[in-house]
């Protein structure tokens, strides 16, 4: 289920979450505010983090097998449905007109029902990513947040070369390492403790 829509999406909620966030990178690192009018300013590159977070790669891995396997079921289900088509085709010609129209009335709401079974577990799936992105988002925000106490960034910019708001960030005031390295230290600890 590689969809680069999803990427994109995860992308977006990355830039909002950065973008609106508070960040400040311990003080052993190399990045170093640029002020604009007073005011300290960073910027995290958004396509960098995505890549680069352990908890995104994790979710796109389970989602992926998540969605490879509710296709293997709803082939199943299709398979099953056209192999009784099929039988029923072949017994045609010993059916009376009412087995044939019953036979249809069956197969028709069968597949109806597969229609709605098929509908009802891509919502599912889809609820669980908006969670998963919650989630993710909730991660990056409340690390950012935290870590801030220590040096009090005033702004913190989401760049990213897919598109944004951003058109140029200069280097040396890119901290995504930084960020990228903190969450996955976190997101470490807590996959261990579960």
């Amino acid at each position: 289920m590689k969809n680069p829509s999803i990427a994109y999406v995860w992308l977006a909620i990355l830039t909002i979450a950065v973008g609106y966030s508070l960040f400040k990178p311990s003080t052993s690192g190399s990045a170093s505010a640029t002020t604009a009018d007073g005011k300290r300013i960073v910027f995290v590159n958004s396509d960098s983090l995505l890549t680069n977070y352990q908890f995104y790669k994790d979710a796109q891995k389970e989602f992926e097998n998540k969605g490879y396997r509710l296709q293997v079921d709803l082939g199943q289900k299709e398979r099953s449905l056209q192999a009784e088509l099929q039988a029923i085709q072949q017994r045609a010609s010993a059916m009376t007109q009412a087995q044939l129209q019953a036979a249809d009335m069956t197969l028709k709401k069968k597949g109806a029902e597969l229609q709605q079974y098929s509908q009802q577990k891509q919502a599912e799936l889809g609820q669980e990513q908006a969670k998963k992105n919650e989630e993710l988002y909730n991660n990056i925000r409340e690390y950012i947040l935290k870590v801030n106490k220590e040096n009090k960034y005033e702004f913190v910019l989401g760049y990213s070369k897919v598109g944004g708001g951003i058109l140029f960030a200069d280097a040396s005031v890119d901290v995504t390492q930084k960020l990228v390295d903190g969450l996955n230290k976190e997101y470490a600890a807590k996959k261990g403790n579960k």
